[in-house]
């Protein structure tokens, strides 16, 4: 018997520790109020910024708007719009400037300034900014048809997002039309998404989607959807874009250029003098079989006489030779005189791409009837 009762007390003693446990744990599992309030601000943050994601992600197009100076120092807006797809119209403030952008068929053309292209190394900038020019993403700080594609920049900025510090209290502010935000913050920038449903996205810095090349766009991107008759106009102005391109140089194609025989030749007792160039080619890159556009400069100097300039254009077939000519006619003061002459030619070449534009707007039919514009 007294075997038997130690053995009945190791068993209740063994249920009153486990018992114990229960109990303890059940008391430490509650947090404050003002914590669990806490707890919810932040949640309701985190919903409303993925569901504004979402939204930004699952459009068909979008805006985004910039505010730069002009050049009275006033503040002017700029637009680039986007399909989820790619198509892209509108312009960029790279670095203060104002850089024209289409977008249509996987081809880049940009508008910029000759300041702008000599900036980005290439030779012919003086006359890259007389006209549009095909390039790619490299002659952009930002590949802004990638990073700005609103898919693409949806998931960028929910990568940014989830990188900031979750234990983070809301912040809130009004913007200036009385809309409440919430303003998410890192050290690349702001993102802003209303707080109200339907959330969505109303502006952020442009460093979020481009940590390198961002900053050169600007502190802030406002961002809108674009449905019905705005998607519609869209369409309208890419058709219409497409068409004034024209022949647009190619950036993207690399071309030499060198006299390799010259003649001069001057007519007795008139004063015209003309030179007969032998200007080659040589092309890397590009459109198989597009001409080049050569520019021929020669410049005339005559002892008393003084220096005259002309030029001549020529389109040649790719890794060819030209014969090209021009002419300049001197002022005689003694036509029993005799003046030595000498002329020093000066050569250029581009390559311009041809655009289907009939072609491209089809496609872009097509693409816009899916986004349903």
């Amino acid at each position: 018997m007294p075997a038997r009762r130690m053995r009945i007390g190791a068993i209740a003693a063994l249920c009153c520790l486990v018992a114990g446990c229960d109990v303890a744990i059940d008391g430490a599992a509650g947090i404050s109020p003002a914590e669990q309030q806490r707890v919810d601000r932040r949640a309701e943050q985190r919903g409303a910024v993925e569901s504004a994601l979402k939204a930004l992600e699952q459009a068909s197009a979008v805006v985004y708007k910039s505010t730069i100076k002009d050049v009275s120092g006033k503040p002017a807006e700029v637009q680039f719009r986007i399909t989820r797809n790619g198509s892209a119209h509108g312009a960029l403030p790279v670095d203060g400037q104002t850089i024209q952008v289409i977008s249509a068929d996987k081809q880049l053309y940009v508008a910029a300034t000759p300041e702008y292209w000599k900036a980005h190394g290439l030779g012919n900038s003086e006359l890259y900014g007389t006209n549009w020019v095909r390039t790619d993403s490299s002659d952009l700080p930002v590949n802004a048809v990638e990073v700005l594609n609103p898919r693409k920049a949806a998931s960028t900025l929910r990568t940014a997002v989830s990188a900031m510090n979750p234990l983070t209290d809301p912040v809130k502010s009004k913007l200036p039309d009385g809309i409440e935000v919430y303003d998410v913050g890192s050290g690349l920038g702001t993102l802003r998404v209303t707080t109200a449903a339907p959330h969505r996205v109303v502006s952020f810095a442009p460093s979020l989607v481009d940590a390198a090349g961002g900053k050169t766009l600007g502190a802030e991107m406002r961002v809108e959807p674009l449905a019905g008759d705005e998607l519609k106009k869209l369409q309208t102005d890419l058709d219409g874009a497409i068409g004034g391109v024209g022949q647009p140089f190619d950036a993207l194609t690399q071309v030499s250029v060198s006299v390799v025989n010259d003649k001069l030749d001057c007519t007795d007792f008139v004063g015209s003098c003309r030179a007969t160039i032998d200007v080659a080619n040589t092309v890397i890159g590009g459109v198989n079989g597009t001409p080049v556009h050569l520019t021929l400069t020669v410049e005339f100097t005559a002892q008393s006489l003084g220096a005259q300039t002309c030029t001549a254009d020529a389109n040649a077939a790719p890794d060819t030779t030209t014969s090209m000519s021009c002419e300049v006619k001197f002022r005689l003061p003694n036509r029993n005189a005799s003046y030595q002459v000498q002329a020093k030619p000066a050569a250029r070449g581009e390559v311009r791409v041809p655009v289907d534009v009939d072609g491209v707007r089809e496609k872009l039919k097509s693409e816009f009837a899916t986004l349903g514009g």
